[in-house]
């Protein structure tokens, strides 16, 4: 794998350079400082929210990119420099990304200048993350940066904290919680249902795909590399083999769950595959205000999500298909997505 696809160069350099210059106050053509209790940075591109000082003075020429402010209370400047890959990274291919960040962020601080303190992998609320610290001498004297690098399968981000060097033991407390208030989801596409009006977000790096014969019964699929998503909307009464429903699943009796139970696995071993199914299970509930059926299974190394709701007439069932190593991905996308949708 090569490095410019672990971290963007240009990205890297541009935090690396930043720092001997802006530990100082704003100068003209930034803007205007703002005011207030604290503010949450929301970066939609890349996923990443962190809490910050709201009194800020923030760099006019930000960017989804490149966020830049200066926090005049604590003398601090901060940046966070974020991006989200266009497809995921598998998780077996994490450790090697995460040796190569390393090396790269070694060497672009050694030819910053800076002398480095320290650097060590360290846990946080968002996860784990590369901390390493330097010091170094600008036009203001000398100066300490502590920088958070973030490799998640998603994409990455550095977060960069440069103060004047006696600031740094004031400043600590602080850059921790700001550090500890960071977290990350998935930017998502909301998503129509062809020929309904129901809708649905998932992850921005699938692809769409409405022209048949897109799945059997589908109306819509879409995926990466590390999971699959389809609708299915399906008049009952064209299709007889999920006669067996109610007109609603909701209030149903231990006897009336029972009979859909039944009724489902014995779809499933009917299938092709169906002799390889395994660890059936079903949960009915109320899911984001609807009443629905969640089916989970496993079949040859794969893992079927899928959350079934019968309306109008229709059944709807909204399906995840993800490899069982991509379990933590794949949770944290489903869960996202689930919650989304709109019947």
């Amino acid at each position: 794998m090569k490095k410019a696809a672990v971290i963007s160069a240009m990205v890297l350099a541009a935090a690396l350079s930043f720092q001997g210059t802006w530990a100082r106050e704003p100068v003209a053509g930034e803007a205007a400082p703002v005011s207030e209790a604290a503010y949450t940075y929301d970066n939609k591109v890349s996923g990443l929210t962190m809490v910050i000082p709201g009194n800020r003075v923030e760099n006019e020429k930000s960017s989804p990119a490149v966020y830049q402010a200066f926090l005049p209370d604590e003398g601090i400047s901060l940046s966070i420099l974020s991006r989200a890959y266009g497809q995921p990274y598998s998780e077996g291919k994490m450790k090697e990304q995460a040796r190569e960040a390393q090396k790269f962020l070694q060497e672009n601080i050694k030819k910053s200048g800076e002398k480095p303190v320290s650097m060590k992998s360290v846990e946080t609320k968002a996860g784990r993350a590369l901390r390493a610290e330097t010091k170094g001498q600008g036009e203001d004297g000398n100066f300490s940066v502590i920088r958070y690098l973030f490799l998640r399968q998603e994409g990455t981000a550095m977060i960069s904290f440069t103060m004047k060097e006696e600031d740094v033991k004031r400043n600590r407390p602080l850059v921790e919680n700001m550090v500890n208030s960071l977290s990350f989801y998935t930017p998502m596409q909301k998503v129509s249902v062809k020929g309904t009006a129901y809708t649905y977000d998932i992850p921005s790096s699938m692809q769409v795909d409405y022209d048949p014969p897109v799945a059997p019964g589908h109306v819509l699929v879409a995926g990466n590399h590390l999971l699959m998503t389809g609708v299915a909307a399906l008049p009952i009464s064209e299709n007889r083999e999920f006669s067996f429903l109610p007109s609603s699943l909701a209030s149903l009796s231990d006897k009336e769950k029972a009979d859909i139970e039944s009724h489902f696995r014995a779809k499933l071993a009917s299938e092709s595959s169906g002799k390889y199914v395994k660890n059936v299970t079903f949960l009915f509930d109320s899911f984001h205000g609807l009443p629905g059926l969640k089916l989970d299974f496993d079949d040859q190394g794969d893992h079927n999500t899928s959350y079934i709701f019968v309306k109008d007439g229709k059944y709807i069932s909204f399906d995840y298909i993800y490899n069982v190593k991509e379990k933590t991905y794949a949770d944290q996308v489903i869960a996202q997505s689930a919650a989304s949708i709109s019947l």
